[in-house]
C-alpha cells in the first residue's frame, strides 16, 4: 500500500491537468497485488490489459477494448498443464476465509439519463443515443471491514470512472451566457458523433452480504453510495466539412458539470463477476446552469 500511494498521487495530478485538447495517447501501468494492469486511453477508445506477474514472460489474463462503436473482451491464459481460469489462485488457497469486498476491478455499462420520475432519455430537451452512451470504470483500491461472521461487511476504496454521453438529432452542447444549452449543428454539418465525456474520481461506501453455503462465500449482494469528484469534462465532435476535410476535435470543456456527484449502486454477483445498476439523485449539470438530467447506468464488472 505504501508503494502505491505515490503513484496514485502522481496519477491524480496528471488527470486533473488534462487540457481541452486531451492527450492523444495516455498509457498507465499499474501494479496491484500480483497483477500488472495496463490502461491505454486514446482519442476513441480505452484499452485494458491485465497480466499475472508470477513468472517471466508475464501471462496475459484479460484484454478489453472499449470504444465509441464496439466492446471487445478476451481471456488468453494458458498453463503448461491445461487451461487456467482467470484468478484461479483464489480457488487454490488453503487458509481460513477472510471476507473480501467487491469494489476493486474493472467494469463497463450502458449509460443514460433520467428524471425524478425515472423516465429514460429525452429529458429536458436532451436526447442521447442509448446504444452508444456508456461508462467505463477502473477501481484500484478496496478495504473491507467485516461486521458479522465474515458474511456482512462494509467496503470502501478508490477508483476512476469515465462516462460518455452521445447526443442524437445532430445536436451538441454549448455555453451561452454561462448556461449550457442543446444547440443544432452549424449549417451544412452532420456530426458523425457528438460526445460529452466526464471523468470522475470515486469513493464508495458499500454494505455487502456474502451468504455461506458450506465453505462457499462466492455469492454476494451489495448496495450503497458512491461519492465522487468530477475532475474533467470535455465535449468532442467529429464530422466531415463541406470541402471534404475530416474534423475530430475537442469543442469545449467544463460545460457547467456539477463538481460533486453521488450515485446509489446495487450489485449482485458470483465469484469475480457481477452485474450492477447505478442511479444519481442529482443532476449531471449545476443547478439552473444546464439540462436537469440525472445519470443512470447498467452493466457488468470483473473484480480483482
Amino acid at each position: 500500500m505504501k508503494k502505491l500511494i505515490p503513484f496514485l498521487i502522481g496519477f491524480l495530478i496528471g488527470m486533473l491537468h488534462l487540457n481541452a485538447a486531451e492527450m492523444v495517447q495516455n498509457d498507465t501501468t499499474i501494479r496491484y497485488k500480483n497483477k500488472i494492469i495496463l490502461v491505454q486511453d486514446s482519442l476513441d477508445q480505452v484499452k485494458v490489459k491485465v497480466f499475472y506477474n508470477d513468472s517471466t514472460p508475464y501471462k496475459q489474463l484479460f484484454e478489453g477494448i472499449y470504444s465509441d462503436t464496439k466492446t471487445y473482451e478476451k481471456w488468453t491464459v494458458i498453463e503448461e498443464f491445461g487451461i487456467q481460469l482467470p484468478f484461479l489462485d483464489k480457488l487454490t488457497r488453503h487458509k481460513k476465509y477472510k471476507m473480501e469486498g467487491h469494489w476493486a476491478g474493472i467494469g463497463w455499462g450502458f449509460a443514460n439519463i433520467t428524471d425524478a420520475k425515472y423516465k429514460l432519455n429525452d429529458i429536458d430537451g436532451l436526447s442521447l443515443k442509448s446504444e452508444s452512451s456508456n461508462e467505463f470504470f477502473f477501481n484500484l483500491i478496496e478495504k473491507t471491514l467485516p461486521l458479522y461472521k465474515n458474511n456482512i461487511g462494509l467496503t470502501s476504496g478508490f477508483g476512476f470512472n469515465w462516462k460518455n454521453y452521445f447526443l442524437e438529432k445532430n445536436a451538441h452542447l454549448i455555453e451561452n451566457d454561462d448556461i449550457t444549452i442543446i444547440a443544432p449543428a452549424p449549417a451544412g454539418i452532420n456530426y458523425k458523433y457528438s460526445r460529452l465525456r466526464v471523468f470522475q474520481i470515486a469513493v464508495p461506501l458499500l454494505l455487502e452480504w456474502q451468504p455461506t453455503f458450506g465453505k462457499n462465500h462466492k455469492l454476494f449482494i451489495n448496495a450503497g453510495v458512491i461519492g465522487g469528484v468530477n475532475a474533467a469534462a470535455t465535449y468532442r465532435v467529429k464530422y466531415t466539412e463541406p470541402n471534404g476535410g475530416e474534423v475530430n476535435m475537442v469543442e469545449s470543456k467544463g460545460l457547467n458539470i456539477a463538481p460533486i456527484t453521488l450515485d446509489y449502486i446495487g450489485q449482485i454477483g458470483y465469484d469475480d463477476w457481477s452485474v450492477y445498476a447505478k442511479y444519481s439523485p442529482f443532476s449531471i449539470f449545476q443547478n439552473e446552469k444546464g439540462p436537469n438530467v440525472r445519470a443512470v447506468s447498467l452493466g457488468v464488472m470483473l473484480n480483482f
